[in-house]
Order: structure tokens, then sequence, then C-alpha cells
């Protein structure tokens, strides 16, 4: 059974499925085997390896070992991802990790299973990629996210909100978000609305609660953006948190 351990940034997922549908997603993937081999299709590409990078918005399905994989989902808008696409990526669609790499990171999430709160840091950093990207973007977007960030709901006026807050109207909001960051105002809205209605079950709301104080109309609609964004059904979401 898939195991979400973070859903922020990144969102970290151990995972056991054998074969998914053909998709894309909204974030770039580091994909490391637990065991043997992975096979993957990109691009008409049939690759096998024990790690790999793949950019977002690439088509791609795969068949992982049975002893599962960890997989790092990173949104455009993540700290991460500039180092990403400087280590591995360079403008390619995907990157094969090497194994000296792999076996670094299995190393370490044996040693630090139990250490929820920094795993994730813990193997990204043998991934050798960082954070560090601050200051990455003008004042008003930077206000913009701050505001999100900052909000219990995000509510249908949100684009009209964030247009007043930083006095540039909708149209020129959602081309100067696009513009900076890499991702569309409305995907970004729709992951925050996912982080938000993560961290509300997480504090013990049912998962209905959750999704409609963090601003989806309901449940369904939540479960439609999780599986549309990331190909990660609701269920595995919410029914497989490793606590």
């Amino acid at each position: 059974m898939s195991e979400i351990f973070k859903f922020c940034d990144p969102m970290m997922i151990l995972a056991d499925y054998k074969s998914p549908e053909s998709h894309k997603h909204l974030a770039s993937h580091i994909i490391i085997s637990l065991g043997g081999k992975m096979e993957w299709q990109i691009e008409n590409k049939n690759i096998k390896c024990r790690g790999i990078c793949i950019a977002s918005n690439v088509v791609h399905t795969g068949r992982i070992d049975e002893n599962g994989a960890i997989i790092f989902l990173f949104t455009e808008i993540s700290r991460y991802t500039a180092s990403i696409k400087k280590k591995y990526l360079n403008g390619n669609s995907y990157c094969i990790i090497n194994d000296n790499v792999v076996d670094s990171i299995v190393k370490k999430y044996i040693e630090h299973l139990n250490d929820k709160e920094t795993l994730d840091t813990i193997l990204l950093r043998q991934c050798r990629i960082d954070n560090s990207d601050e200051g990455r973007y003008e004042e008003r977007i930077e206000k913009v996210l701050d505001y999100i960030s900052g909000l219990k709901t995000i509510e249908h006026s949100i684009v009209e909100d964030l247009s007043n807050h930083i006095y540039v109207s909708k149209g020129r909001l959602s081309h100067l978000f696009k513009e900076q960051t890499g991702m569309t105002l409305h995907s970004y809205l729709a992951f925050e609305k996912l982080r938000k209605t993560y961290k509300y079950f997480c504090e013990g709301r049912s998962i209905t609660d959750a999704c409609i104080l963090a601003g989806f109309d309901s449940s369904s609609h939540c479960a439609s953006t999780c599986k549309r964004m990331f190909g990660i059904s609701l269920r595995d979401v919410y029914k497989t948190i490793k606590e």
C-alpha cells in the first residue's frame, strides 16, 4: 500500500503501484527504487534504471520493483526546482540517476525511516539538490505567494482578491504569475488547496470537512483535482497517510 509522507514542498510518497496508466503531471519527479531496476516508458523510449528524474508535463508510465519506490514530486513553484533542473534535467525530459546515488539514498532511507520530519531533507541531500533558490520572484509575486500561504480557505474570489492585493488587473496577475513561476495561477491555487486539505485532515478533520475548509466545493472536486494534477487518487492520499 502506498504511503504519503508529506504533501508540501516536496511531496514525498512511498509507492507500490506496479503499472500506472500513461499520464503526465504538473510536477517534476525523482523516483528511487527500493529494490531492483524499474521499467519506464517516456516519450516512446523504454528505460530500465534504479533511479530517474522526470520533468513536469512529460507523458510517462512504468513498473517499479516489488519492494516499492520513493517518489518526490516538485511543482514549478518548488524551492528545489531550479536545483533539479540544473543538476539533472538541463532542458531534457528525463535523466537516469547514478546507481551510487541510489545506493546512498536507500541506505539513508533505511537509517532514518522513523525521522518523519526530516526524512525528505536527508534523502534529497543525497541527490545533491537543495532549496536555496531564494529571491526568485519580483516583489508582487512574492506578496501573492505569502498571501495564499496565509489563507485558511481559498475562496472563489481569490483571483480578484489577489489582484486587489497587488493592484493589478486579473489578466495581468495571471500573466505575471505564469511568466515568473512557469506555473499557471489556477494550477498553483489547486495545489495549495490540496496542501491545505492534507494539513486539515492531519489535524483531525474528516476528509469532507478538510476539503471544504481548504476551498474545494466537495470531496469529489478535491479527488478529481488530485488525480488530474498528480495521478494519485484521493484514497491514496488520505487512507494511506504514514502517521
